[in-house]
């Protein structure tokens, strides 16, 4: 059945506010890169995971229970349609330090 409409709107707003302000998530990148691999990618992933964490937390308080097979499928659909907007959020704040 996939997600409702509510929920759908809910990951759509995360993932756009998180596209306009990712200081949090670089700033932090930033402190805890591990000594391989760079501080983008790591950015990129820590703020994907917030993000997508944030909103599964938020289904399962609303909802009483995880995402179904369905929804889940939903959820990673629209994640995957708006990361090139996260990834060129975190290159854009990476590159203003």
């Amino acid at each position: 059945m996939g997600l409702g409409l509510a929920d759908r709107k809910e990951l759509e707003a995360l993932l756009k506010a998180a596209a306009r302000d990712p200081k949090v998530a670089t700033g932090l990148a930033g402190r805890m890169v591990p000594g391989q691999g760079d501080v983008e990618d790591f950015a990129y992933g820590l703020l994907s995971g917030m993000v997508i964490g944030s909103f599964m937390s938020s289904f399962e308080k609303r909802n009483g229970r995880q995402p179904d097979r369905d929804e889940t499928a939903d959820v990673l659909s629209i994640a995957m349609a708006r990361m090139p907007a996260l990834r060129k959020a975190v290159m854009k704040q990476l590159d203003m330090r």
